[in-house]
């Protein structure tokens, strides 16, 4: 990257022109290897991009250019010298395939973050010099965040999930829900209670006791509930959920700093059974509580033609 920085150029058409013209490569290497990449460049276009048009094609260079410089400098570490007898005895496809491989590395990490990244961004223009490696060391460390947020989101799920957890692909929601089960740990303690799920009882006691309880001493108890909490998980998970602000608790503070309507807002941030939240929520009387109106409750379920 130190010559594409200096000569405003790509790395990989550098070597290629310095070896030209120092007589390293002959004019028909150079010929064979201007065929592959004309080649390799319709291959992406006809399968990664939309109906070819000539502006298809040529983004479809610029991604084969992009691998291949990727490639390249992941084999010869910028060396110039290394870079020319690379290609030159392995040829310009398999620099692409190196790059390709680094590529894929990113699905290995976390496929779900690996599918949002298009392969266009992987494309280079001829006078581009930005340091290609570098975008994809940042891409990996987001890939490697996203993996670790599944692992956290599964981990405390495990435990704390009143309902089966459904793994989403939108990080925001899946960094909601973890909010939901880490409110949920965190508010049982509040109760003193050793249940890892809100039953109503449970949400009923929660409820009088915000209602009824001075804020600052609830606050003063939340703080001492999240060190207790945060001092029993693992320290990679414990270094995550701060990394991301997950065990600041602002939307719980600040639910009981306003007081008003706590007895609706809570319940939103809280990961409640399926029974409960219908109970709370009134959407049918009872729930299924084993009172005399379960089968109503039943049949408001079911479909009409049942």
């Amino acid at each position: 990257m130190n010559i594409a920085k200096l000569r405003n150029h790509p790395f990989l058409l550098l070597v290629l022109k310095d070896g030209a013209s120092e007589g390293y490569f002959t004019p028909e290497f150079i010929h064979k290897t201007k065929q592959q990449l004309s080649d390799m460049s319709l291959r992406i276009a006809s399968d990664n991009l939309s109906i070819i048009y000539a502006d298809q094609i040529k983004k479809g260079c610029e991604i084969v250019l992009g691998m291949c410089n990727l490639g390249l400098l992941e084999l010869c570490d910028n060396d110039t010298e290394k870079a020319k007898e690379i290609i030159k005895t392995q040829g310009i496809v398999y620099c692409f395939r190196a790059g390709w491989a680094k590529y894929a590395q990113l699905k290995k990490v976390a496929p779900s973050y690996f599918e949002s990244i298009s392969i266009t961004r992987y494309a280079l223009g001829i006078n581009d010099t930005s340091d290609i490696r570098v975008m994809h060391s940042a891409f990996m460390n987001e890939g490697y965040k996203s993996a670790k947020l599944v692992e956290v989101y599964k981990n405390i799920a495990a435990t704390y999930s009143a309902n089966t957890p459904f793994i989403e692909d939108d990080e925001e929601v899946l960094k909601f829900e973890l909010q939901k089960f880490l409110n949920t740990a965190i508010t049982l303690l509040l109760i003193d209670s050793d249940k890892k799920a809100f039953t109503s009882t449970a949400f009923q006691l929660l409820e009088t006791y915000l209602t009824s309880t001075n804020n600052d001493v609830v606050l003063a108890k939340i703080d001492t509930c999240i060190n207790s909490f945060s001092e029993q998980l693992p320290l990679l998970t414990k270094n995550y959920l701060q990394e991301i602000g997950a065990l600041d608790f602002n939307e719980l503070k600040g639910i009981i700093k306003q007081q008003e309507n706590i007895s609706i807002y809570i319940q939103e941030i809280l990961e409640l059974p399926i029974t409960v939240a219908n109970e709370i929520s009134g959407d049918f009387e009872g729930g299924y509580d084993f009172h005399a109106d379960d089968e109503d409750d039943i049949a408001y379920l079911r479909p009409d033609n049942q």
